[in-house]
């Protein structure tokens, strides 16, 4: 099957050493995806035929970051699009699977049903107990990629505003994981009001004792 050479083909792509040392976007993150896209479809009902080109590119979907970290998307598309030409896959399913690629890139911009069910199996632990670990490896991530630190507030602030923007599109995500996300912005304030507290009884007492 088709599906089943793309996943040996991206495991190999991912399994490199510059994916090894991706803390968030490896490839036990591409393998949750490829697990919530067939979550997501189950329960919308979707055919397997619908769901092939969707599979494919949550398989693809992160590949690109063997060549750029901010364009991963790109080339993302670009290895989808030579594997499967390569293999004398339809056109019209190839670029199915590089739109749904490319809608991916934040701020997501799904351009049909195919890019909804992608766009949200890749931000599915937004919306589940999994989001508090796997906000913390993207930390990691960016400070080692990025060389973007954070302060522990300042970061609790970014992810608060981040998850209060950020949308799902399918029904499954709409329901099921815009309560979970709910749930985490309010984990996050409720952390975000902790510290703020124990910095102002800090600066405080610094006061009194001056």
């Amino acid at each position: 099957m088709l599906i089943d050479e793309v996943k040996s083909y991206c495991e190999e792509l991912l399994s490199s050493q510059s994916c090894k040392e991706m803390s968030f976007h490896n490839l036990e993150h591409t393998r949750d995806v490829v697990a919530n896209i067939k979550t997501i479809g189950k329960s919308m009902g979707l055919s397997a035929s619908f769901m092939e080109p969707v599979i494919i590119a949550g398989w693809f979907h992160d590949t690109g970051f063997l060549k750029s970290y901010k364009e991963h998307e790109k080339y993302s598309a670009v290895f989808a699009y030579q594997f499967l030409s390569a293999k004398d896959w339809p056109i019209e399913k190839i670029k199915i699977v590089t739109n749904c690629i490319q809608s991916t890139h934040m701020p997501q911009e799904p351009c049909c049903l195919e890019a909804e069910v992608l766009c949200d199996a890749d931000i599915f632990h937004l919306g589940t107990s999994k989001f508090i670990g796997r906000n913390q490896l993207l930390r990691k991530e960016w400070e080692e990629k990025l060389q973007q630190q954070y302060g522990e507030e300042s970061w609790l602030r970014l992810n608060i505003q981040f998850l209060s923007q950020q949308h799902f599109f399918t029904h499954y995500g709409r329901t099921i994981l815009a309560q979970g996300k709910c749930q985490n912005i309010n984990f996050l304030k409720n952390k975000l009001i902790k510290i703020t507290k124990s910095a102002s009884a800090k600066m405080k007492s610094n006061w009194d004792q001056a």
